[in-house]
């Protein structure tokens, strides 16, 4: 029986578990977690568990020795999470993976109406943040996903903003299921696919009819709608994958959980 590939997972939080999760009977999974708290849940996993974050680096020598490296990190979570990404692009060890997907976000697109596929020309991005990051590791990394908002599980759209006020309520939304994001990282591995792929689902419901549905089918409160009249159909084109044989198994907003 040959050896099992190792996939190295850095940033392991609601996504990257489950992704591990589901690899971990094809691969020698190695996650990584910003602090201790985590390890032992992903232990108990069969995970290879490491402490990395951007005081601690020296476990990149380990979780680099890799056949295929995840990276997702929430920006917002680093003091300095360009510099952070650097070091991890420069090491050593990065040029001998077979292949690096990188988790971004379509944030990266404008906050303009609009459909937006990955040939548009970005010079307004909503997130300058997201936008440096894919500059800075678009030439160093085989895939980049440009994830929707993320959806399934126990992330049911609107719940967090019960009694909150939604802005622009008739806008339309952009998500993907999680399992979606697991499935198309397989997808591309098994294809040896190269490129920058936005993942979103077919469907873009407004955000009034989707979070109203959603309270009322897990019982929460109502988010207050403003009364503003304008919208923004910002809509993500998700179907460049597609085009390639991939399929969403999760397009309908309205039946997701």
């Amino acid at each position: 029986r040959k050896t099992m590939k190792k996939f190295t997972i850095l940033g392991t939080g609601w996504l990257g578990f489950e992704l591990a999760k589901s690899f971990k009977d094809l691969y020698k999974i190695k996650v990584s977690s910003r602090n201790e708290e985590k390890l032992k849940i992903y232990e108990d996993e069969g995970l290879s568990s490491y402490v990395l974050n951007e005081n601690h680096l020296e476990s990149l020598d380990e979780l680099l020795d890799t056949d295929y490296l995840f990276i997702n990190f929430p920006p917002s979570k680093f003091d300095d999470y360009l510099s952070f990404l650097n070091k991890i692009y420069e090491h050593k060890k990065i040029k001998d993976i077979e292949k690096i997907i990188f988790i971004s976000s379509t944030s990266v697109y404008p906050n303009i109406e609009g459909f937006f596929n990955e040939e548009f020309e970005i010079e307004n991005s909503s997130s300058k943040i997201v936008y440096e990051a894919e500059k800075l590791v678009l030439n160093k990394s085989d895939i980049i996903f440009r994830v929707s908002a993320l959806v399934g599980a126990n992330r049911v759209s609107g719940r967090r903003l019960s009694n909150k006020v939604v802005e622009y309520p008739k806008s339309v939304i952009n998500f993907v299921h999680r399992n979606d994001v697991i499935d198309a990282t397989k997808f591309v591995i098994e294809n040896n696919l190269n490129g920058t792929f936005n993942l979103c689902c077919k469907e873009h419901p407004s955000k009034e009819d989707l979070y109203s549905f959603n309270a009322k089918k897990y019982d929460f409160a109502l988010p207050i709608f403003s009364e503003n009249k304008e919208f923004l159909n910002r809509t993500i084109d998700g179907s460049k994958i597609e085009q390639l044989g991939f399929i969403y198994k999760h397009n309908n907003a309205f039946d997701l959980i």
